[in-house]
């Protein structure tokens, strides 16, 4: 990586605040890209690649889009996105949209936990699927990857129906086939949901699944004949593919291989399928992103100084490199747990600093960065 991509990562602590900053005197062949609500300032020389992240949103509010410049973005309305640098100067703002309190209520449905939050006016329901050992509190109070997510989704037109699985052992999904006693169970909710007014009949369904919350969603989201599908980090049942009309969009992380090696490659030969029968689809894969000093603000009670700190030990002990990238999967190894100073190194921050490690590194773990191109496809249909 070149040397002024080092001084964005140099700057992203002054530019973190909300403000543009002043960059550093311009000098022959670079540019300045500033950049105001976010993170990525600096001076860069014309054809380097640059990453930009917009600050974490307040309580009641949910990343909008980039503002300015845009036409040099490669992705302007996605909370971290990139530019190659072009022989001008660009300047670019994080927008957010405020939104009313999104509170999901909490019931049990047939014995199943059940959180739901509904608008006044929407466009169609979404339902997430959590991965294996996963349940639907984690979509609402674990990750805040999962928590961004279903709140930009609410905040977008959408209401969200969350639950789980009823195997409450394994914890995962019946994706035995259209007698799945868990399809039979979402049926069950829902009806009850309707019968009680609080969601309407007839409206659309969109599901999102994570790991083994994929391979649920593609049968269910066939049999039940939903308007769309995202699945993340999973290619889905791969035989389902060979009849299901249902439009589907794969978010995969590059490095997600620990598992499976094969995990991408056959997540793309069902994008193919679709495609080879005009059903309408799409493929993206996550790449792997710097970390930077303000990354952890984003964990819950972990602020701008305490971020720095975080970042700063990891990097003296050799898990960050010089270009900020972690040099090892935090999959495989929880080294790094013993580098977290005080009073981080607990059980409140841990997983949420390993799900930015997770997702920085590209790892098996759903990610916001998709949040729009979901919607967005979501919209179509």
């Amino acid at each position: 990586m070149k040397k002024s991509l080092m001084l964005a990562f140099t700057a992203s602590l002054l530019s973190c605040g909300g403000g543009m900053t002043n960059p550093p005197p311009i000098v022959t062949g670079s540019y300045a890209l500033n950049v105001s609500a976010g993170v990525g300032a600096g001076i860069y020389t014309n054809g380097t690649n640059v990453f930009i992240y917009a600050n974490p949103p307040s309580s009641n509010q949910v990343f909008d889009k980039w503002t300015g410049d845009t036409s040099a973005l490669v992705s302007p309305n996605e909370w971290r996105t990139t530019l190659t640098m072009p022989a001008s100067s660009v300047n670019v703002t994080a927008t957010y949209k405020t939104v009313g309190t999104i509170t999901f209520t909490n019931t049990v449905i047939n014995g199943s936990q059940v959180y739901y939050y509904v608008p006044a006016s929407y466009r169609g329901i979404v339902i997430p699927f959590h991965g294996a050992g996963g349940s639907a509190s984690g979509w609402v109070s674990g990750s805040l990857e999962n928590l961004n997510f279903v709140r930009y989704a609410a905040a977008n037109g959408y209401a969200v129906v969350i639950t789980e699985s009823l195997d409450r052992t394994d914890k995962k999904w019946d994706s035995s086939g259209a007698g799945s006693v868990d399809i039979a169970n979402v049926d069950t909710i829902f009806a009850s949901l309707q019968s009680s007014g609080i969601i309407a009949s007839g409206k659309p369904v969109y599901g999102v699944g994570m790991s083994q919350g994929s391979g649920f969603l593609s049968l269910i989201s066939s049999v039940k004949s939903y308007k769309a599908a995202a699945l993340y980090c999973l290619g889905g049942i791969d035989q389902v593919f060979n009849t299901s009309t249902v439009p589907t969009i794969w978010n995969m992380a590059r490095k997600d291989i620990t598992e499976d090696p094969n995990r991408l490659t056959t997540a793309q030969a069902n994008y193919n399928k679709l495609q080879s029968r005009g059903i309408a689809s799409s493929y993206y894969v996550n790449e792997p992103t710097p970390l930077y000093t303000t990354r952890f603000t984003i964990a819950l009670g972990i602020d701008a100084a305490g971020s720095t700190a975080i970042f700063n030990a990891l990097k003296a002990a050799g898990y960050i490199d010089a270009n900020n990238y972690l040099t090892l999967d935090p999959r495989v190894s929880q080294a790094w747990y013993s580098s977290v100073p005080a009073p981080y190194n607990t059980g409140a921050y841990i997983p949420n600093i390993e799900d930015q490690l997770y997702v920085a590194f590209t790892q098996h773990k759903f990610y916001k960065d998709s949040n729009f191109r979901t919607i967005d496809f979501f919209n179509r249909f």
